[in-house]
Parts: structure tokens; sequence; C-alpha cells
């Protein structure tokens, strides 16, 4: 607060960009200022914090994250970009390029402040010799241009208003980096942005395709359109498209996914800020649990957000197509928030090579433990108990498979056991959607037992009651082909030599 900051929990922001994000991807610009920002009040020296806290908050200055690279992409460990020490402390003349910049040039803003990832001189290969640098576009407190060219501006399909920069650091004069935090540890530091930015992506996502949900609803419920197959007199009057069982399932398939998805990531926010606030092991349950759940939170609304857009375009059928209604630039802009912040791939790696064992696999028996409160609860409800024991049967399975890989690596390797990783995490994400639909399945059963209910608030509890029963349906069942590609396949990809593919 001292800083001009809101005080705000993750819950109320998280909830709050779900509607600036739905409205206008854009947003993103705030957004990303915002994690900046809170990397320096962090990280960095009291003189950093004065310097660039106050402007970045108050949204005069924007910021940015500098991480990508031509050479190396995702592979953070080979980055090229060099800091050389000035003669000042902490200052150092930082050479080098930053490709896919989000918010990385404009003139919105009176600066743009980089978060930059750099290899001090002399320093060790690989991560441990990453460190991070607050590069202003414009010098502080005199406005004298730091030397950041910017070399080309990205044509992206979609998120036209979010520019994405190629830029040059150093190359037409010394550019000025300043170090956040101590030398070598700087991924360590960038790391707690990209989570932010994880939970930030999957926001976005499930902003957009619920804007793409309810633009198509509008559409379902005012388009004429034929009649029920049953009725073949031409002379009826023509039926709302709403009233056909494929629009219906449509409209349940893009519910299921982004209600579902709102509800992780709810979820995810409220862990942490119980991370943020709680002590001993309730802090320490709070953080292994976001860590399991990221991946997910980021993963599940970006993928499916794509096939929920693509449903609501086909509602609409050939105006969907058409820049008269938004679907079509909603589906351009949801799109890359499955390449934002590590691609899906990334996040698979990382979710069974990482997350699963992490503490002796304490995330997961933790996550386990969860599901199975929720279970219980649903167990005693009679109209929800079919679907608890349904989640109780994929959970079981779901806890074999991860045994079987893990099994499977030891024995053959992290090679072998990773080559269906995003597979994994699809089918980890499925499960645990499920487990928010029962979680709200069970809040609506609740509530309608408890009279008076307004005839709103009873139209919203059977909704979820009903999309519930459409996901376990419809949904859950994906989850048993794809643990039968886990356990069967393992072998099919890692045997097939490149040349294969002609």
């Amino acid at each position: 607060h001292e800083w001009g900051g809101a005080q705000m929990p993750l819950m109320v922001l998280n909830s709050s960009s779900l509607i600036f994000f739905s409205a206008n991807i854009n947003a993103n610009y705030a957004f990303l200022t915002q994690g900046a920002s809170n990397l320096i009040y962090q990280f960095g020296s009291d003189s950093l914090k004065k310097t660039y806290i106050p402007k970045m908050y108050a949204g005069t200055w924007q910021g940015t994250m500098a991480l990508t690279e031509p050479q190396a992409g995702s592979s953070l460990s080979d980055i090229t970009t060099s800091a050389e020490p000035t003669e000042k402390e902490g200052v150092y003349k930082i050479v080098g390029q930053k490709i896919y910049i989000s918010g990385g040039d404009h003139d919105a803003t009176e600066n743009v402040i980089h978060l930059l990832l750099a290899r001090i001189k002399g320093a060790p290969l690989g991560v441990k010799g990453i460190s991070l640098f607050v590069v202003p576009k414009f010098l502080p407190n005199s406005h004298k241009s730091n030397n950041v060219t910017t070399a080309g501006i990205f044509g992206k399909m979609g998120q036209k208003g979010y520019v994405a920069a190629h830029l040059m650091y150093g190359e037409q004069g010394d550019c000025l980096g300043y170090l956040v935090g101590e030398p070598h540890k700087g991924l360590a530091y960038m790391f707690q942005m990209m989570n932010e930015a994880r939970i930030g992506t999957g926001i976005a996502a499930a902003g957009l395709a619920s804007a793409a949900y309810y633009s198509s609803l509008k559409f379902a419920h005012e388009r004429p359109q034929g009649r029920h197959p049953q009725s073949k007199n031409p002379a009826e009057p023509q039926i709302s498209i709403i009233e056909h069982a494929d629009i219906k399932r449509l409209l349940f398939y893009q519910k299921s996914i982004v209600e579902g998805s709102v509800a992780l990531l709810t979820l995810c926010s409220y862990y942490a800020d119980i991370a943020t606030v709680a002590d001993g092991t309730e802090k320490k349950k709070a953080q292994l649990l976001l860590e399991l759940l990221t991946p997910i939170a980021k993963t599940y609304p970006s993928e499916m957000g794509n096939f929920s857009t693509s449903a609501a375009m086909q509602i609409l059928g050939g105006a969907g197509y058409c820049d008269d209604y938004p679907i079509e630039r909603l589906y351009r802009d949801i799109r890359i928030n499955a390449i934002y912040e590590g691609t899906t791939a990334i996040h698979g790696l990382d979710i069974l090579g990482r997350k699963i064992v992490i503490e002796d696999s304490a995330a997961l028996f933790h996550f386990k433990d969860e599901v199975v409160s929720t279970i219980g609860d649903a167990a005693r409800m009679a109209t929800l108990k079919p679907y608890a024991q349904d989640l109780v049967d994929e959970l079981t399975e779901l806890i074999k498979t991860v045994d079987y890989l893990m099994r499977l690596g030891k024995s053959e390797g992290a090679t072998t056991m990773l080559s269906n990783a995003s597979l994994f995490l699809e089918y980890f994400g499925i499960v645990t959607i499920g487990w928010m639909w029962l979680k709200q399945a069970v809040v609506a059963e609740t509530k309608l037992s408890q009279a008076p209910v307004s005839e709103n608030d009873k139209i919203f509890y059977e909704s979820k009651l009903a999309t519930n029963a459409y996901y376990f349906a419809y949904e859950l069942q994906k989850s048993y082909a794809l643990r039968k590609a886990l356990i069967e396949n393992a072998h099919l990809i890692t045997q097939v030599e490149k040349e294969i593919f002609v």
C-alpha cells in the first residue's frame, strides 16, 4: 500500500481480470506491468523500488519480461545476452537481443521498463549463471535514450492491439541494466513473475472463451432456423436454434470448459493468497498445491479454450467466420495463450518431470486429499453420489498411471517417461476439472436445499448441476483414451527415427 498498491487479494484481482480480458485482451499491458513491478518490489534494492515502482503502479511507466532470444527460445540456459560490470556498483552494460517481447515498444506510456535476463561476463554456464536486470527504454530522471532499439514489430495472427517487439540492447551505444537482487539468481526471481503470468494466461484464455460463449448463447436464442426433426410441416414456424439438440451440446461443451476453468483459476488464486498470509504447514500445503496445479491452470483454459471458441463459431455458422460478430476475433486472439509463458509441451514436462515428484510427491498427495474431501461431500448427497463414484474411479486410475510412469522413468529413463508428457497434462487436467465441477455441484445442491431460493438463483444452481452432469457424461470419459495411450504407447514416439517424417 505504501508504494501505491491496492492490497487486493488475488482471488479478487483475478476475478476482476477475467472481466477485463473478456472485454479486451489487450488489457495485458497493465497486468504485465503489475508482474514486472512486483519483481522489483520483492527482490530489488530500495533505490530501484523508489525509482520504478510508483510510476509502474500508477501506469505512467509500463513493464515487460524480456526472456526469449532467437537462438534459445524456451531454452533459457542457452541465452547469450551479456552484462558487463561498470564502475558503478549494480550497474551493467547490456548487449544482446530479445524477441516476442509483449508490450516491448510503444508510445502509450512515458517509459517501458524491461525485466531482462542476461549472463554476467564470466558467469557459470546454464541456468545457474543467469541474472535479472531492470533495463529502461529511457534512463530515469533524464529521459535520455538507453539504446534499446526496436528491430521490428511482429505481425501476429491475433491480439492486434498488443504489440510484440524484437528488441536490440546496446547495438547503438551503451545500454545500462540495473541488477535486481543477487547475481546468478535471475531465473529463480523471474519464475515468480512467470508463475503469476501463467495464472494470468489461464485467466485471459478463460475470459476470451467466456466472451465467445456468451456471444454464441445470445445468437442461439435469437436465430430462428428449421424445426424439430419430428416436425415435417413447413407451415409451422421456425424455432430458435437453441432448441436443437446439437446446439445445446455445443453450449454445454463451452460452459463446462469456461466455468470449469474459472473454478480452477479461482482456487489457484485462493492457494496463492493462503501461501502469502499463512504460516507453517498451511502455507506449505498451499504452495505445493499451487505448484502442482499451475501447469493445468495455464494449459487447460488455453488449449480447451481454443476448442470452446471454435464451438461458439460453429453455433453461428458462416456468420461466426465474419467480422460482423466477435467470434472470429476471439478465435484469433485466444490461440496464443497455449504458447504464452511456455508451450503446452513445456508444461507437460514440468508437471510430470518435476511437479509430480516434488518433495517426495507431497503435492500429489495433497491433491488427492483435497479431491477425496470433495468426493466425501458429494457422496452424502443422493443426487451426486454417482458422480462421486465416477471421480473416485478416475482418481484411482490417475494415481495408478502416475505410479506406472514413475516406475517407467526409473527403469528406462526420463526420455521414455516424458515422451507423452503433454498427454499426461491433458489427462490430469480433465480429472482436475471434473473435481472442479463436483465442487460446484456440491455447493449448488446445498443452496437449492436451503429455502427460500430466488428464481434467478434457482436457475443458476440448476444450470451448474446440469453442466456437471454433462461434464461427467461427455468430457470425463475422454480420460480413458488418454490413460490407455499413456500406458500402452510409451515407446511408439521415441523409437521412430527422424527420417520417417517425409
